[in-house]
């Protein structure tokens, strides 16, 4: 393609783009809006209050009093547990020094607690926070021996293990996600129901968060004045945690939640920390609970740049397109015209994977030098032409998993475990996370990268549980996961603009703690092969009904792909560098989406189900309160008998008019002006085998102004 005309080609699509629908990154929003989804202030002084019973005694006994009796959250007991020296925590701690401590944040209320045992020294502490602005309170619990001996054993510790408010006449329902499984059903939600006995068990495979299960489910129950209690758990471990929902044979239920195995002592002077534990409650409809989560890890979790969540990006990225069959791709000149194209074609990031270092992928890891004869001058020329034209530069690495005879293996065995043979870089020895964080932070700054890519392509609980001594299960996933953190917040302090692509085989390590530090940008492997756009509709219909920073990969720029792809960014993997490419096309759709980028920094309706069934439609609406505006996607799937849908809008003012604007594949929009009303009633729309609408909306005034 020739960048001349493809500079003028882009210049035409901006002189002719409709001004009334352009972005302005301005319009990304710092804080939520505070309207009728946020919760009011019984909602949230209810679970303050809860949070101060159970967290405000030494044994959590306090009891609530008759105006919150209607909470599904019980209370009596403290929200954790343990063994210690083989009794259970309930009948040891109510006899411990016990210390507490506010501070008045301006989000939270911060609730430092402690309690110390007067024999062995051991003392947990407790940090808890209250959010101010949602029905949501977490907690982190921290073990550690001050003493000068060996502690007793530790061990079943659960970060949360309570009781709920139920009577047993109602079924429990348990809401759960299938995580990232490498095929259609990923992230989709399945539901069961809890009877008198019955139990549901949850937890990963092999070490990593998200691979199977998902560390974020909902409980419902229907006993409540306004209906069904929801409470959303979310359980911040990036390794091998498991969680109960158990219903006993009197219809009282409990809820458990922590690492899947401990069994250990602590040394002198060690600590330990606990699995993050969030909950949030509501009353009601469970759309808008799932409202409230996405604006809770929006503004109160996920990094922010400049004070504002982070702007995802627009990125081109075809390591599975051209590093296999192209060598010349792989190069400082292939990258440089990439970032060239990339400026040219509307991107606003150059993605670098796993291609530019000595053995390559996936034998290298371990070697995390660029390769000299196609890199003479290192990544530096390339993040160079990036930032000369207003790109960022992402590079990816995978530095937990080291090859056998990679530099990492062969001369610095004692860091891994497995030694010289390769295996799991020792994260949980903190000379070596040292070591590795150095290194690292070397390459940003060397190589000008401004998003690092961290990748984690296998299992690490087997290696984990293999470098356990005897009494001491779960020390090295603890200070591995812990050692995880530090490097990933080390980053980030030294790299003030830096932020970090969380990447795991796809999706598999999504949880609340790596959420609060890295944004998952390939979401699924699934993104790895063309052709699998549908799957990637319901993924978005699972994942951003809770997670609302994600983004997956468009291999063609026709519109159907391109609009299935897309969340609040996009990965293209585009055949650009084909003479046949149809770039007018492929710089339309870009152009549209990008405009489109700011609604997905809104509330999420699915439409339809995250069904993946390809018989199916699929659709979803993005819509900002604070600008009176969304959009609406509409998915026709290619194996679809039916002709017609129908359309409702949600979250409108009825009473108001709206500015419409529909557009089908690549036609021209038709725009209308529709009631509130009308648009929620629905209208019937048709479109043909893989087909998509495109719906923009926005609040005129209200009806008859």
């Amino acid at each position: 393609m020739d960048l001349k005309k493809l500079s003028c080609l882009f210049a035409v699509l901006l002189i002719t783009s409709s001004p009334g629908w352009c972005v302005d990154m301005n319009e990304i929003p710092s804080a939520p809006p505070q309207d009728s989804i946020m919760a009011g202030p019984r909602e949230i002084a209810q679970i303050q209050d809860w949070a101060d019973l159970v967290f405000g005694t030494a044994d959590g006994k306090k009891m609530w009093p008759d105006n919150r009796m209607d909470s599904l959250l019980g209370a009596g007991s403290l929200p954790f547990s343990f063994v210690y020296g083989g009794k259970l925590s309930r009948d040891l701690m109510g006899t411990w020094a016990y210390e507490s401590r506010t501070v008045e944040e301006a989000d939270w209320i911060r609730r430092e607690v402690s309690w110390t045992d007067p024999d062995t020294k051991i003392q947990v502490q407790a940090t808890v926070r209250s959010f101010r602005r949602y029905p949501a309170t977490d907690w982190v619990i921290r073990f550690r021996n001050t003493g000068s001996g060996n502690s007793p054993i530790l061990e079943d510790i659960q970060a949360l293990d309570m009781p709920l408010r139920t009577k047993g006449n109602q079924t429990v329902t348990v809401r759960r996600n299938y995580g990232d499984v490498f095929d259609e059903r990923s992230f989709s939600f399945f539901t069961t129901g809890l009877n008198n006995g019955d139990s549901v068990h949850i937890a990963p495979h092999g070490g990593r968060s998200s691979n199977g299960a998902f560390p974020f489910f909902e409980v419902q129950y229907g006993d409540h004045p306004t209906g069904t209690e929801n409470l959303i758990v979310a359980v911040g471990w990036s390794g091998q945690w498991a969680a109960d929902v158990i219903c006993t044979a009197t219809g009282s239920v409990r809820l458990r939640a922590g690492m899947e195995r401990t069994r250990f002592y602590l040394q002198p002077g060690e600590s330990v920390r606990t699995p993050r534990i969030l909950l949030m409650t509501s009353e009601g409809d469970l759309t808008l609970a799932h409202q409230r989560f996405r604006r809770l890890m929006l503004f109160e979790y996920f990094p922010k740049i400049d004070g504002k969540p982070i702007l995802l990006p627009f990125a081109l990225q075809c390591f599975d397109r051209y590093s296999w069959s192209m060598p010349e791709w792989a190069t400082e000149a292939g990258q440089i015209k990439a970032a060239q194209f990339a400026a040219q074609a509307g991107f606003d990031t150059l993605w670098f994977d796993a291609a530019w270092f000595i053995g390559g992928f996936p034998n290298g890891v371990g070697n995390w030098e660029h390769k000299p004869k196609e890199f003479p001058n290192g990544l530096r020329p390339v993040a160079d032409a990036c930032h000369a034209a207003g790109l960022k530069f992402l590079v990816w690495f995978e530095p937990e998993r080291v090859a056998a005879g990679s530099r990492i293996a062969r001369e610095h065995p004692e860091f891994v475990i497995g030694g010289a043979e390769g295996g799991l870089f020792k994260l949980n020895d903190p000379d070596a996370r040292r070591w590795l964080t150095d290194l690292l932070s070397q390459r940003i700054s060397e190589y000008g990268i401004d998003i690092y890519r961290n990748d984690f392509n296998m299992d690490p609980l087997s290696f984990w549980h293999r470098n356990d001594e005897p009494d001491r299960e779960g020390i090295t996933e603890i200070h591995y996961v812990e050692g995880l953190y530090e490097t990933w917040d080390e980053l980030r302090a030294r790299h003030p603009m830096l932020w970090i692509d969380n990447c795991s085989s796809g999706g598999r390590r999504i949880d609340l703690e790596t959420c609060m530090r890295s944004v998952p940008l390939w979401r699924s492997d699934t993104n790895c092969f063309p052709g699998r756009e549908e799957w990637t509709q319901s993924h978005t219909v699972g994942l951003c009904s809770l997670i609302p920073l994600n983004t997956a990969c468009a291999w063609t720029p026709d519109s159907y792909v391109m609009r299935s792809t897309m969340t609040a960014g996009l990965i293209c993997q585009w055949d650009y560098l084909n003479g046949d490419f149809p770039m007018k096309e492929a710089l339309s759709n870009l152009a549209e989406l990008k405009e489109l980028r700011k609604y997905w920094y809104g509330d999420f309706y699915p439409l339809t189900s995250g069904d993946p069934s390809p018989e199916l439609w699929c659709g979803r609406q993005l819509h900002r309160p604070d600008l009176d505006a969304g959009i609406a996607m509409v998915f026709r799937r290619t194996e679809s008998p039916y002709t017609g849908w129908m359309l409702r809008l949600q979250a409108l003012d009825p009473k108001a008019l709206y500015r419409v604007e529909i557009r089908e594949g690549d036609s021209p929009a038709n725009s209308e002006d529709l009631s509130g009303e009308a648009l929620m009633t629905g209208r019937e729309i048709k479109l043909p085998p893989r087909s998509s609408l495109l719906v923009r909306y926005k609040k005129l005034a209200p009806s008859g102004g």
